[in-house]
């Protein structure tokens, strides 16, 4: 990598971590002062070692984050296909469930609807092997969306997904949990939007959580590795990550380059 290039990445991990500065933990003792690194001493102990650990996380990192970034598009998709079912399909009147905004559902779920899905006297296990298997895991034995909207095909569409939804973050759910939450529906008129909102929230949260430690972690060990492999003397190395931009700045780094 360029010395350009190098300071590029310095600057990008320095304003994605600048609210975190968890580089050096010091242990007090009445006579001595010691600082915890991030990076083990056994990759730091030569500037070789210490490019290499920079690399590997650096890279390593951007994987991880291309992951996370890639569910932003997909939870898109799926958010675009809540708005395109919510006029399709019969819709029954009368009174709704009560969603809550947060499960971001275009509209509410009538109550007749949803009572229509629940009661469908086929098992979890007939919708299995009954219904398509699109992909690996309904291959394997899983209830997986088309599944449970083939076996519901005269339901209302949206509705349908609101149940699934309210089982799963994603497009396929282990049938014993699919028929313990059915039955639970089914018994418990609150369960369903309860479980819904619960299970929305982990969707979201996980890909936030995701990217925080994403953020905080790997930008602190690529800083950390990044100072040990190609500027060791730089005076600013011990008020990382804010050494780079009020002093002694990132641009006196050249002068300390190996």
């Amino acid at each position: 990598m360029s010395r350009l290039s190098i300071f590029g990445c310095c600057l990008l991990v320095a304003c994605s971590n600048a609210f975190v500065n968890t580089r050096r933990n010091l242990l007090s003792h009445p006579k001595t002062t010691k600082a915890l690194n991030v990076i083990p001493d056994a990759f730091t102990d030569t500037p070789e070692h210490a490019r290499t650990y920079f690399y590997i996380w650096f890279f390593g990192g951007q994987g991880g984050a291309t992951v996370a970034l890639g569910q932003f598009p997909r939870q898109f998709q799926k958010f675009k296909s809540l708005f395109d079912m919510a006029a399709d399909g019969p819709i029954a009147a009368g009174d709704t469930v009560g969603l809550s905004p947060l499960c971001l559902y275009p509209r509410d779920i009538s109550k007749a609807d949803l009572d229509q899905v629940l009661s469908n006297k086929l098992s979890v296990e007939q919708m299995v092997i009954k219904g398509p298997k699109p992909n690996y895991m309904s291959q394997k034995g899983y209830l997986c969306f088309e599944s449970f909207a083939d076996a519901n095909k005269k339901s209302n569409p949206l509705t349908i997904r609101a149940v699934f939804d309210a089982m799963s973050t994603g497009d396929n759910v282990d049938p014993f949990v699919a028929q313990s939450k059915l039955d639970e529906f089914r018994s418990d008129p609150s369960a369903f939007k309860n479980s819904l909102l619960k299970q929305k929230l982990a969707g979201f949260s996980s890909i936030a959580f995701l990217l925080f430690l994403l953020g905080p972690i790997v930008a602190e060990t690529c800083l950390e590795a990044a100072f040990s492999g190609w500027f060791p003397e730089w005076p600013g190395g011990g008020n990382l990550p804010w050494s780079l931009l009020v002093g002694p700045g990132f641009w006196t780094i050249p002068q300390y380059w190996i």
